[in-house]
């Protein structure tokens, strides 16, 4: 087990690193470079804005004066992922189990599945556009496009390595095809397929982020303020979305974490944590 100690220098560093990043960027994007150019910098704050700017812009995305405040568009993009994510997890686990249970079935779909994987996602927007419209279901369907097949192949290779010991040791004792799924299969299975939810978590995001990118307002979200910051060269607004993209990514894989560890805590690895 990790000792408090040990957690409060983790914190203590990262957070020397931040505040250290933070002011390195702030000092840089206001001296000017050694150099006769006038308003040369040495990073260049209309690209990439000052922190103190941002902040501010921050704050007004938070108030009344906006139509979309900064929290509706966060929800909006958070909801599309969650949704996205569930329906991924729960059909990618379901195909990967089934097949990785049965050689005859994985014959026959692998050729539509590698086809179907093989195409980039980014190619497959206009059309999930032109069909879904602009709205959420579109922004899930993408997301789920993406985390389907990262479960899938996961859950399959688990589905495929579970010990064959184990179920010769349960048919001995009496159980069924049923209890051998239940108390088994799934149970191996889990540590495969949560091993894929991190990172189908993020590409979830990224993934609504996207579909934001091309719904514009009507799909509402922190992708829509990206690609409308870029419109007005807003660097500072862009920044604000980045950044509270980021704090929704780390949020969304610690507590993916969390539930890991709670539902596989009777495996060692997760007892050390």
């Amino acid at each position: 087990m990790k000792t408090k100690d040990g957690r409060w220098s983790v914190w203590a560093w990262r957070l020397g690193i931040l505040v250290v990043f933070l002011g390195a960027w702030e000092y840089l994007t206001g001296i000017k470079a050694i150099s006769k150019t006038p308003g040369l910098y040495w990073i260049d704050p209309f690209f990439i804005s000052r922190p103190s700017v941002i902040a501010q812009r921050f704050l007004y995305l938070t108030s009344d004066k906006v139509r979309l405040t900064i929290w509706q568009m966060a929800l909006s993009t958070i909801q599309s992922t969650l949704w996205g994510f569930l329906v991924g997890i729960t059909t990618g686990f379901a195909a990967g189990l089934v097949l990785g249970r049965s050689d005859r079935i994985a014959r026959i779909f692998d050729p539509f599945i590698v086809a179907f994987n093989s195409l980039p996602r980014i190619a497959l927007v206009p059309l999930i556009t032109m069909i879904f419209g602009f709205g959420l279901l579109a922004k899930i369907v993408l997301a789920w496009s993406i985390v389907f097949f990262i479960v899938f192949f996961n859950t399959f290779q688990g589905a495929r390595s579970v010990d064959a010991d184990l179920i010769h040791s349960a048919r001995f004792l009496g159980a069924g095809d049923g209890q051998i799924m239940r108390t088994v299969i799934v149970p191996s299975t889990l540590a495969w397929t949560f091993a894929s939810l991190t990172p189908s978590i993020s590409f979830a995001l990224i993934g609504v982020v996207v579909g934001e990118f091309i719904g514009g307002e009507s799909g509402g979200g922190l992708g829509y303020l990206i690609i409308q910051s870029l419109g007005t060269l807003n660097s500072a607004d862009m920044m604000v979305a980045l950044f509270v993209l980021g704090a929704i990514g780390i949020v969304m894989a610690l507590g993916i974490r969390q539930i890991e560890t709670r539902l596989l805590r009777w495996r060692p690895e997760y007892q050390k944590r």
